[in-house]
């Protein structure tokens, strides 16, 4: 099952001016001025005729397809800018309801043990190294119950690091306080707020942080998230304070990330205003249920509840995560 394959209506692509007078009419950015009067004066007076009222819009257009939307969050190892290749470090859904009003990111770690169609079974994370984003995409949607996805981005570790000076920084929730070393400078940092500043390349070294998590990997995936959501309160900040920006910070954005399905520039900023009636109690933050750690050929693996991920799939197809969440919590 490939990305992108909801049929939909394309919003028009819109210039950085008319985005940002879209924003504004949502009371994000300044007041829209009026439309300039002709300068050209009548020779004789004449009735005027009544003017028919246009209607003013009240948001962008919702870019998205319809009902619950899908997307896959991959965040690979590699170390050569732009290459999207190696191990899939990172590997989330985030899943916005048919509403709009609530988003839920589901973590996978990237120890499960699963099976990967035309390659057997293996670890989740070398499905995109054997196949490529096509077969982490069918690996997951039948992990899930032939969940669609519709949309994936992938970054790697340079474009981690340059969406987070892109953003000038975000805050994110922290609920394992550390210290780490980082090896090639001996420059040590304070991960024991809550919640945690990250900029530069912090944020990049907090979020694949794993030893002295009490968790480990779990943990990790776990921060994973946090920033995901501190990232998204950042965009919604910018649209606030400085719509305009998002114009630089999206343009940015696009040349960082490899997407698949149709989004365009202009419509992750549509998103980033609609994205302003989420507030973080309407985010809802979980990991894929495993049943706890075994042994493959050697490798040290993570046991996947199939049942209860049955039951996560059930309502990741249905569009409403609230049902499974009330049942069985957002633990693992």
């Amino acid at each position: 099952m490939q990305a992108g394959k909801r049929s939909r209506t394309r919003t028009a692509r819109f210039t950085a001016l008319a985005v940002v007078a879209a924003l504004a009419i949502t009371g994000c950015g300044p007041q829209s001025e009026p439309t300039p009067t002709a300068t050209s004066t009548p020779t004789a007076a004449a009735p005027s005729p009544t003017a028919t009222p246009t209607p003013t819009p009240t948001a962008p257009a919702d870019p998205l397809p319809e009902g619950a939307v899908t997307a896959l969050l991959l965040g690979t190892d590699s170390r050569t800018p732009g290459s999207m290749t190696g191990q899939a470090d990172a590997i989330m859904l985030a899943q916005i309801s048919a509403d709009r009003e609530t988003l839920s990111l589901v973590s996978i770690t990237r120890d499960s043990w699963v099976s990967i169609p035309g390659y057997g079974a293996g670890k989740i994370n070398s499905a995109f190294a054997r196949g490529g984003t096509s077969v982490m995409v069918d690996t997951i949607s039948a992990m899930y119950g032939g969940l669609e996805i519709d949309y994936v981005v992938q970054a790697d570790f340079e474009g981690f690091i340059a969406m987070t000076r892109a953003l000038d920084g975000f805050d994110a929730a922290n609920q394992h306080p550390t210290q780490v070393t980082v090896n090639s400078t001996g420059r040590v940092l304070d991960f024991t707020a809550d919640s945690v500043h990250l900029s530069g390349t912090d944020g990049l070294i907090y979020v694949r942080q794993r030893k002295g998590l009490p968790q480990g990997d779990l943990d990790r995936a776990e921060r994973q998230r946090a920033a995901v959501a501190g990232m998204l309160e950042r965009i919604d900040e910018i649209a606030t304070e400085n719509p305009a920006e998002l114009v630089n910070v999206f343009g940015h954005f696009a040349e960082r990330l490899k997407i698949t399905g149709e989004l365009s520039i202009d419509d992750m900023i549509a998103l980033a205003s609609l994205s302003q009636n989420l507030e973080r109690d309407d985010v809802v933050s979980l990991m894929s249920p495993i049943t706890g750690f075994g042994n493959q050929g050697g490798q040290s693996v993570n046991v996947v509840d199939e049942a209860q991920t049955a039951a996560l799939g059930e309502a990741l197809r249905a569009g409403d995560i609230h049902p499974y969440v009330e049942q069985h919590g957002t633990g693992y």
